[in-house]
């Protein structure tokens, strides 16, 4: 059974004991925030993988985490078939903007599939049955939470629709600061400076926070300049306007920032 529709606030109610909400919290920023988002998970819904995507200034979702407590193995086959067939999903469509901003809820099964490689690479191989996914679209950037069942558990219930949009909204509000925290240079260089910028700063322009992500990397205003293939003068004027967005005033305050 497929479902595709935006979320209308306020969302349904979470009801989470302090104990189980407290290692998700506890883990944002660490290497082991997405384990704390799938034992959340499961602890809430049965869920037995998770992931974690975001879309800042590109082309494809970039993986931010993906776990299963039935073996990282398995989570990591469904990730490498989801990279071969992201253009396929539904998902990815929302994080470009394809509806615009908001918050989107989606709920397929294996059987709703039409593609063949598709399924195979990322439900059948891994052990997959079916995905619901919360995907929220802000201007200039996009994050996914999705969590899915195992062919030893079966789909998810649609009575369990509630609870599923409840426990994916409290690891997006916990995902939004981890992403912000730890988009580095060695997972993706100045795309993903940009998407937390994104994150941080939605009011900065496409063009602003290019200059920004690049200024932030050290590069001069020249530099800046003969890449994008603009004046060093038109650089100059966009890092200005970036750093009246931001409410800084040097190079030293927006790296405290980030």
């Amino acid at each position: 059974m497929r479902e595709d529709f935006p979320l209308q606030a306020p969302l349904p109610d979470l009801a989470a004991p302090l104990s189980a909400v407290t290692p998700l919290l506890e883990a944002i920023g660490q290497p082991v925030f997405i384990q704390a988002a799938m034992q959340f998970a499961k602890q809430m819904t049965g869920a037995d993988f998770t992931s974690l995507y975001c879309e800042g200034d590109r082309d494809a979702p970039l993986l931010m985490g993906t776990a299963s407590h039935l073996g990282q193995l398995r989570a990591d086959r469904a990730a490498v078939g989801y990279q071969r067939h992201w253009g396929e999903d539904r998902n990815a469509a929302l994080l470009l903007g394809a509806e615009g901003e908001g918050d989107f809820f989606s709920h397929h099964e294996a059987e709703d599939l039409t593609s063949f490689t598709y399924r195979r690479d990322c439900y059948d191989l891994p052990g997959i049955t079916s995905r619901v996914s919360m995907v929220r679209r802000r201007p200039g950037f996009g994050l996914a939470v999705s969590l899915y069942s195992s062919t030893e558990f079966g789909t998810f219930p649609i009575t369990a629709r509630d609870g599923l949009i409840a426990t994916m909204a409290t690891i997006m509000a916990a995902a939004e600061r981890h992403v912000g925290f730890t988009l580095k240079e060695a997972e993706a260089g100045d795309q993903d400076v940009q998407a937390r910028l994104a994150l941080n700063h939605p009011t900065l322009t496409k063009r602003e926070r290019e200059v920004a992500a690049m200024t932030i990397k050290g590069r001069t205003a020249a530099e800046i300049a003969a890449i994008l293939g603009v004046a060093e003068t038109t650089v100059i004027t966009h890092r200005k306007k970036a750093y009246k967005r931001m409410n800084v005033t040097s190079m030293r305050e927006l790296l405290a920032r980030m």
